[in-house]
């Protein structure tokens, strides 16, 4: 019986198959709001590229970013079919501003099993322009001012599509306890709500009766999922 409980305890931890998709312009303050209202009981693990840049800006003695992106993406991506293959819950922290882009993502994970939801986080123009001047990865002010303008154009078709949707709003002043509150709360009933996804719920079943505690290499192989990292971050 022990055996039993230590071969299934990951497979039945909550989370498992869980992302929640992080939107916003550069400048809104995605990852900043995502420390303040992920899951107390869950820790997704964050994709994203950025919080790999001041460890290799660092190692490589300041190089600028288009000489060490390659080596940022390499181990992203490593990072991701590790997070994959063990069914963690994710944090995707993107602009949002390539919908091709994001909603190819999302059948990826969901291919997979995941099921997906979305915190849409909202700032003005001219938050958003003061905060990225200040970040360590300098952003091209008219790049931003451009995303800014199609993310905003994106925000409710991208409410059409994800059923599980939480807006927030991270305007100088505004995210107080209390929207922090909020958000709390959508992210834990998300994280810890029963899977929905049918790929998710057959592979979890068969999980539990065959004692895997992993998708590789009976359910997918590694290199499928190392594929679809690829894809990812085409």
């Amino acid at each position: 019986m022990r055996l039993h409980n230590y071969l299934n305890e990951g497979i039945n931890d909550k989370g498992i198959f869980k992302a929640i998709f992080m939107a916003g312009s550069p400048g809104a303050g995605k990852s900043w709001t995502l420390t303040k209202i992920r899951s107390g009981s869950i820790e997704p693990k964050s994709v994203n590229t950025d919080k790999m840049y001041p460890f290799f800006k660092e190692f490589w003695g300041g190089e600028a970013w288009g000489k060490i992106k390659d080596d940022v993406k390499t181990i992203s991506k490593n990072q991701l079919v590790l997070y994959i293959n063990s069914l963690l819950p994710l944090a995707v922290d993107g602009t949002a501003n390539d919908p091709s882009m994001l909603l190819r993502r999302r059948g990826i994970l969901e291919s997979f099993g995941y099921d997906t939801g979305m915190v849409f986080v909202n700032t003005s123009m001219e938050t958003a322009l003061k905060r990225a001047s200040k970040r360590e990865r300098p952003v091209d002010p008219e790049f931003i001012t451009q995303a800014y303008k199609q993310v905003q154009k994106l925000k409710n078709y991208y409410r059409s599509r994800f059923d599980d949707w939480f807006e927030i709003s991270n305007d100088e002043g505004e995210l107080t306890n209390e929207v922090i509150l909020r958000g709390f709360k959508f992210a834990s009933s998300f994280y810890e709500s029963k899977l929905d996804n049918p790929i998710g719920k057959e592979h979890r079943e068969k999980m539990i009766k065959n004692g895997w505690k992993t998708l590789s290499p009976n359910i997918w192989s590694l290199e499928a999922i190392q594929r679809a990292a690829n894809g990812w971050y085409k």
